[in-house]
């Protein structure tokens, strides 16, 4: 994204804007539902646990106010994949960058909390229950995909 602000006002390299538009409508909310899959493990895990259940609220208001960011930049990417120059460039690279950057800190967090921390690590849930829930996430994805089509 900071890439594509970087090309506003000149030639927006548009494999790179198509590739943007695809993580952002379906990447995104699909590793978004991967990771409710953990926090159902984790909250079973430890369902006392007030830090956790905080952490994971954090998580998922995030999740939400990136999904925000997503539909904000879903019309100016879309034109700018078309091969068209946004209406605003200093408002749509600034939407970019912004976006940008909060997803980074998101994942940063994430990561430090749910990747790498030790106390609610990935890896400290049952790793059974959460392949299993990851494949009945995308089981439901390719049932829906198919009705859509």
């Amino acid at each position: 994204m900071e890439r594509i602000a970087d090309q506003l006002g000149g030639s927006v390299d548009i494999q790179l804007c198509t590739s943007v538009q695809s993580r952002l409508r379906i990447d995104l909310a699909q590793n978004q539902q991967d990771e409710e899959v953990l926090f159902t493990l984790l909250r079973e895990r430890e369902p006392e646990d007030a830090l956790l259940e905080r952490c994971v609220d954090l998580a998922q208001s995030e999740h939400a106010a990136i999904g925000s960011y997503a539909l904000e930049l879903a019309e100016p990417i879309s034109e700018l994949c078309a091969g068209s120059k946004t209406s605003n460039a200093d408002a749509t690279g600034y939407l970019l960058r912004s976006s940008f950057d909060y997803i980074r800190q998101h994942l940063r967090w994430e990561d430090a909390i749910f990747f790498l921390g030790e106390r609610y690590a990935a890896e400290s849930v049952d790793q059974g229950a959460l392949k299993a829930g990851l494949i009945r996430i995308r089981s439901l994805q390719d049932r829906h995909l198919r009705v859509a089509d």
